[in-house]
């Protein structure tokens, strides 16, 4: 569901605030892709405990891509989790908002390209921290060899001043039994956590912002 993300993003025209630390060397063996520090306004969105930077590419100044996961988890083959944030240059006008739009995109190419049955989220709008936010997700029995079990998603777009961040955690079951009893496979209790983060996000860095940590 990654890849539909990000190609709702760029079709749509959009032109986290990391604070990047030192890693153990094994963690950093197994980081992919081009560390940097944002400039701008950005999103301070913390992954869940214990997790660890992927991946990371993309422009400073402009719009980039972060993963993060479990720490014995692998890229390719991952199960236990998966979250990205990508952040995207946009023209916000007051009172239009793309987080929701956006949002049905991301959903509507998820069910296309499920091979299966799409369990589908009810969709949210709110406010998260004064930003505008967009929240859905759901659960596809059938996706792939990456996912032979189905793959689950939480997606959400907060809009900034001048970007839009996309948000995305992601489970996979590891048999074809494990949380059959829930609709989307995964733990109101863990969905709750994964919510809680995202409502804990923050914008930094533009126009009435805070300064964003470094």
């Amino acid at each position: 569901m990654k890849k539909i993300a990000a190609l709702v993003l760029r079709a749509l025209t959009l032109t986290l605030t990391l604070t990047i630390t030192a890693m153990p060397a094994a963690h950093a063996a197994l980081l992919e892709g081009n560390v940097f520090q944002p400039n701008g306004e950005n999103l301070i969105i913390q992954p869940p405990s214990g997790w660890r930077l992927a991946y990371m590419n993309g422009d400073p100044n402009g719009d980039y891509v972060v993963e993060f996961l479990p720490q014995n988890e692998s890229h390719d083959s991952w199960r236990e989790g998966y979250m990205s944030v990508q952040r995207g240059a946009a023209s916000v006008s007051p009172g239009v908002h793309m987080s929701t739009q956006i949002v049905q995109r991301v959903l509507q190419g998820a069910q296309n390209g499920c091979a299966g049955h799409f369990t589908a989220m009810k969709q949210k709008d709110s406010m998260t921290n004064g930003a505008y936010t967009s929240i859905s997700g759901g659960f596809c029995d059938r996706y792939g060899a990456a996912a032979p079990f189905g793959e689950g998603s939480l997606v959400a777009v907060i809009e900034g001043t001048r970007n839009l961040f996309l948000v995305q955690f992601g489970w996979r079951p590891s048999t074809p039994n494990e949380l059959n009893g829930y609709p989307l496979r995964i733990t109101p209790q863990r969905l709750q956590v994964l919510l809680d983060q995202i409502n804990r996000a923050m914008l930094c860095g533009g126009a009435d912002q805070l300064s964003c940590p470094r």
